[in-house]
């Protein structure tokens, strides 16, 4: 029976530390104003950098969009990349960010995606990167 108890008492901590929010996102160098946005609910490490225009498509982008909504300004990308992350192997982890899709479009740059959880996959934007010398295939 103590065994029992302590086993409940480690499922309910793990969980517990698992559901602890992160820090707002960055932006970083080249980003305007309107591409600084407070989503508790993306990692720590969210960020959109690089020295792009302020009238540039790119500028639009912003951490939390969907595939979709990128994929309207953006158009379709020249290549993708589709991977698990560390996440995906951790037991009772149940977050949203076990999957990750890089979208690489030609001489703008790149952005990634993160999703996949219980209930299926949303991509929202993780990461942009504005590369204007970006060759649109996934390495």
């Amino acid at each position: 029976m103590k065994q029992l108890n302590l086993l409940s008492i480690s499922a309910t901590l793990v969980l517990a530390t698992g559901c602890a929010s992160s820090p707002a996102p960055t932006v970083q160098t080249g980003a305007p104003a309107s591409t600084q946005v407070s989503k508790t609910s993306q990692p720590a490490d969210s960020v959109i950098e690089g020295n792009f225009p302020a009238d540039s498509a790119f500028a639009k982008i912003q951490i939390g969009m969907t595939q979709g909504q990128v994929h309207e300004i953006l158009g379709q990308p020249t290549d993708t990349k589709t991977y698990q992350t560390g996440k995906a192997w951790i037991p009772f982890y149940f977050g949203p960010d076990t999957m990750r899709t890089d979208e690489f479009y030609k001489g703008v740059g790149s952005v990634t995606y993160t999703g996949a959880g219980i209930g299926g996959v949303h991509w929202k934007v993780y990461r942009a990167v504005y590369n204007s010398a970006e060759d649109g295939f996934a390495k």
